[in-house]
C-alpha cells in the first residue's frame, strides 16, 4: 500500500479510544502468563472487530462479576463468568467473510448492528437491516446490503451462530478459558425459549452462558440510553431471549450495576474484578497463545489463512541464520503470529477491493499496526511483541506506517519481521493480483533493497529461508484423512463450493459431496470457519512454491 497517511509519535502511556491501557499496576506474575490479562487484550481486538467502543467486553467481564455475587454465585462459577464475559465474541471473525458477501464488504456493520438485536423480532431485524447495513455506502449500494440480507434469510443466521459458536469453542479451549467456559462459547447465541438457534433450551443452557449474555445485550443498549434502556430491553425479552429469573434479579440492581462501572480506568477495574484465584499459564504457553490469536486473526478471510504462521515461521528461520539470539528468534516467531491483528478493524470490502483504495480506505489499511500494537500493549506477557509487531509496515527511508519513523529505530527484529511479511504476502494470492513466485518476489524484495526501504541482510536472510525444500511426507494426515480428502478440504477452507470444487478437480459435484461428508464427520467440524481452524491448525494451508497461486 501507500506510505503517506497518519503517523503516530511513541507514547510513554498507551490508549485505545477513551480507554487507558497497559499493563496491571499488580505485581508481576514471576510464575506464569495472567489469563486474565491475555484474554482482556484479545477482548479489545474483539470490540476492535463489532465496531463497538473500545472497553465493552471489559465492562460486561465487570457487570458480569458483580451480578453473579448478586445472584450468590461463588467460586469456579464466578470465575467462569469473569473469563466467559472477556471472551464471548472470539468467534466473531468466523464469518466475516459470508457477512461481507451480504453486505457489500461492511462485515463490520453486521456484527455492530445485529450484535444486541433479538433475532426473532422480524420488525426489529428489518429496521437494522434497513438503517445500518453498509452505513458508509451509497444509497444505491445499502439498498442492494438491503435485499442481499432479505434473500439470505434464516439459513444465514443458522450458518453464522454454527461458525461463529464453533471458532469460539475452539478458540477458548486453546487460551485456557477451560470447558465450561468452553461450553458456555458454543452457547452465545441460545435463547431461554429455545427459538431459532439449534441450542438448548431454558435450563439447559449454561448458567453462566444465560448471564453473561443478558449483561452483553443490556450493557450495549444501555449506550443509547443509558440503565433505563437496559432495563427496558431485559424486561421486553424477559421468558424469550432471557431467563425469567435472571431477567427479575437483573432488574432488581440495574442501577448499581451501571453505578458500579469506573469509566475512566475500565482495564484497572477489570483486572482488579477477577476473582480469586488468579488464573495463570505457564510462560510456556505464550506460543500456543499467540497462535490462537493468529488464527483468530486470519480466518476473517479465505486468503489469509495460515498467513501469521508463515510469516512467523519465515522470521524466526531467517533470524536464526542471521545469527540472532534465542530470545529475539522467539520474538520474532510471536511476533509474526499476531502482527496483523490489528487488521480485523478492517472491513473486508477494503481487503478485498480490487482497484485503487480511497483515503479512507487508505487511512484503514494504515492503522492496522497501531492498532495491533495498542492492543497487545495492554499485555504484560504481550507488550514486547506488540512493540515489534507494530513495526511491520514501516520503512528504513521513513515511508511505511503507522508511524513513519527512520532506520535508526528499526531493529534487527523489526527490520527482519517487515521483510518476511512483504516476501510471504506475496506468495500468497491477493483479490487484486495472484500470486507470484519465490523467484518473482524475491525480485521484488531486491528493487525494494535498492530503494532503501527494506534491509539487505534481512532480505538475503528471508530469501534464503524461503528457499530450504520442503521434504516428502513422512505421517499421515491427521484424524484418519486421505490425500484427496486433504485437498478437497484445504479447497473448502478457502472457501470453494462444491460446485466450483468439482471443476477444479474435474470430478463429479456428487463425488465432492461425498468426500465433504467424510471430511466433516472426520474433524468434528461443521463450517468453514471450523475447517480453516482445523486446516491451520493441523498445517494443511499450503501456498505454491513453483508457480503462482491465483
Amino acid at each position: 500500500m501507500g506510505s503517506s497517511g497518519p503517523k503516530w509519535p511513541a507514547t510513554s502511556e498507551p490508549k485505545l479510544g477513551d480507554i487507558t491501557i497497559g499493563p496491571s499496576s499488580a505485581a508481576t506474575h514471576h510464575g506464569g502468563l495472567r489469563l486474565a490479562e491475555l484474554l482482556g487484550a484479545l477482548s479489545l481486538a474483539t470490540d476492535l472487530a463489532h465496531g463497538v467502543p473500545a472497553g465493552t467486553a471489559l465492562k460486561d467481564a465487570v457487570m458480569s462479576v458483580a451480578f453473579g455475587r448478586h445472584i450468590g454465585l461463588t467460586g469456579q462459577d464466578l470465575s467462569d463468568v469473569y473469563y466467559l464475559a472477556l471472551v464471548t465474541q472470539l468467534g466473531c471473525t468466523s464469518f466475516a467473510q459470508e457477512q461481507g458477501e451480504v453486505a457489500l464488504g461492511d462485515d463490520q456493520s453486521i456484527r455492530r448492528a445485529f450484535s444486541d438485536a433479538d433475532y426473532t423480532d422480524r420488525g426489529e431485524m428489518l429496521r437494522l437491516a434497513a438503517t445500518e447495513l453498509a452505513s458508509q455506502s451509497a444509497p444505491y449500494d445499502r439498498a442492494r446490503a438491503f435485499g442481499r440480507f432479505l434473500g439470505a434469510g434464516t439459513r444465514f443466521l443458522l450458518a453464522g451462530n454454527t461458525a461463529v459458536c464453533e471458532a469460539s469453542a475452539r478458540l477458548g479451549e486453546r487460551l485456557g478459558v477451560g470447558p465450561n467456559v468452553s461450553r458456555a462459547l458454543n452457547e452465545m447465541f441460545a435463547r431461554w425459549d429455545g427459538r431459532l438457534f439449534p441450542h438448548p433450551v431454558g435450563d439447559g443452557v449454561s448458567l453462566i452462558s444465560r448471564l453473561t449474555h443478558l449483561i452483553r445485550v443490556a450493557q450495549l443498549h444501555s449506550r443509547a440510553s443509558g440503565s433505563s434502556g437496559a432495563a427496558d430491553v431485559v424486561r421486553k425479552r424477559r421468558g424469550g431471549e432471557f431467563d425469567p429469573s435472571l431477567a427479575d434479579a437483573f432488574l432488581e440492581c440495574c442501577g448499581d450495576l451501571f453505578a458500579g462501572l469506573t469509566e475512566d480506568s475500565v482495564w484497572d477495574q477489570a483486572m482488579e474484578v477477577e476473582p480469586p484465584p488468579q488464573r495463570l499459564l505457564p510462560q510456556s504457553r505464550l506460543e500456543e497463545v499467540t497462535l490462537a490469536i493468529a488464527d483468530f486473526t486470519d480466518i476473517k478471510s479465505p486468503f489469509t489463512l495460515g498467513h501469521s504462521r508463515r510469516v512467523a515461521d519465515l522470521a524466526a528461520t531467517a533470524g536464526s541464520a542471521m545469527g540472532l539470539n534465542t530470545r529475539d528468534v522467539s520474538v520474532l516467531r510471536l511476533g509474526g503470529h499476531v502482527h496483523d491483528l490489528g487488521g480485523v478493524s478492517v472491513p473486508q470490502r477494503v481487503w478485498t477491493k480490487a482497484g485503487k483504495l480511497n483515503r479512507p480506505e487508505l487511512d484503514a489499511i494504515q492503522l492496522h499496526p497501531y492498532h495491533t500494537e495498542r492492543i497487545l500493549s495492554a499485555s504484560r506477557a504481550l507488550q514486547p511483541i506488540g512493540a515489534q509487531a507494530g513495526l511491520h509496515h514501516e520503512r528504513l527511508d521513513g515511508s511505511g506506517y503507522h508511524r513513519g519513523v527512520p532506520a535508526a529505530t528499526q531493529g534487527e527484529v523489526a527490520r527482519l519481521l517487515a521483510v518476511a511479511e512483504v516476501f510471504q504476502s506475496l506468495l500468497e494470492a491477493r483479490s487484486w493480483r495472484p500470486a507470484v513466485t519465490p523467484v518473482a518476489a524475491s525480485k521484488v524484495l531486491a528493487g525494494e533493497v535498492s530503494a532503501g526501504r527494506l534491509d539487505r541482510a534481512a532480505a538475503r536472510a528471508v530469501m534464503e529461508a524461503a528457499g530450504q525444500p520442503a521434504g516428502p511426507r513422512t505421517v499421515p494426515w491427521p484424524v484418519g484423512l486421505t490425500d484427496r480428502e486433504v485437498e478437497v478440504l484445504r479447497l473448502l477452507a478457502a472457501g470453494r463450493s462444491n460446485r466450483t470444487i468439482a471443476q477444479e478437480l474435474s470430478v463429479a459435484q456428487a463425488t465432492i459431496r461425498t468426500h465433504a461428508l467424510n471430511i466433516y464427520g472426520k474433524t468434528g467440524v461443521h463450517s468453514r470457519a471450523g475447517i480453516g481452524l482445523f486446516a491451520i491448525e493441523h498445517d494443511l494451508i499450503v501456498v505454491a512454491k513453483d508457480q503462482p497461486n491465483g
